[in-house]
């Protein structure tokens, strides 16, 4: 029976308008990508690294080059601090600026998802429902230029953008969303009971009201109902 994989949403790269240099995707096809992998468990890395260099479709590198990798894989059975240093560590010795990462692990919950998308992470495959065959996909996958991320974290990642564009600060401090969440928090409503009201989601609630206590040094969410309503918001 075929592995379940999660649900992707693929993003291919586009010609850049008045360049004369091909595709993303173009530069791609003369050649196989190289690829480093790295694993927390050496039996694992032994396994991965053997079936890959059975494949014509990819060189694969010592791990101690992975600087030079086009597409490093990472595989770990729980993503702890030290397995999000570690693709943070891969990103920034990278010699090669079009590197891409796959992690393999159990479980990630969205923050590190989203944290790690800003590491070059391309692509994260659940450890259970993964074969050698969904790896070596994956890496051409990200050499390709796609993404292989669950469609839920896509979505986010796009509301968080819509956010942030249409949030502009106001002279007191406050953008308009921030005003009206903090409105809500003052009349006693929940976090969840915002989000469905506004008709955002309730992470990217959780996600306004910690960056605002941030910006203006606030300490927690009653601080924040107490400082608007002394700049007279509320």
């Amino acid at each position: 029976m075929e592995p379940h994989v999660l649900p992707r949403t693929t993003m291919r790269a586009s010609r850049v308008e008045g360049s004369d240099s091909p595709p993303f995707n173009d530069r791609r096809i003369t050649r196989s990508p190289t690829v480093a992998i790295m694993a927390s468990d050496p039996i694992t890395q032994q396994g991965v690294v053997a079936y890959l260099r059975s494949r014509p479709q990819v060189e694969v590198l010592d791990c101690d080059h992975s600087a030079q990798a086009d597409m490093v894989v990472i595989l770990d059975t729980d993503v702890t601090s030290a397995t999000l240093a570690g693709i943070r560590r891969e990103a920034q010795k990278s010699a090669n600026r079009e590197m891409r990462i796959v992690l393999v692990a159990n479980s990630i919950t969205e923050r590190q998802l989203t944290d790690m998308v800003g590491h070059r992470l391309v692509g994260f495959l659940p450890r259970r429902q993964t074969g050698m065959p969904q790896i070596l996909a994956a890496v051409l996958d990200g050499w390709a230029g796609h993404a292989l991320l669950p469609a839920a974290l896509v979505r986010s990642l796009i509301e968080d953008l819509r956010v942030l564009q249409a949030d502009e600060a106001s002279p007191v401090g406050f953008t308009e969303r921030e005003i009206s969440i903090v409105r809500l928090l003052a009349e006693g409503w929940t976090t969840e009971e915002i989000a469905d009201k506004l008709g955002y989601s309730e992470r990217t609630i959780k996600n306004t009201l910690h960056s605002l206590n941030v910006r203006l040094g606030l300490r927690n969410r009653a601080h924040a109902v107490g400082y608007g309503a002394q700049l007279g918001i509320l």
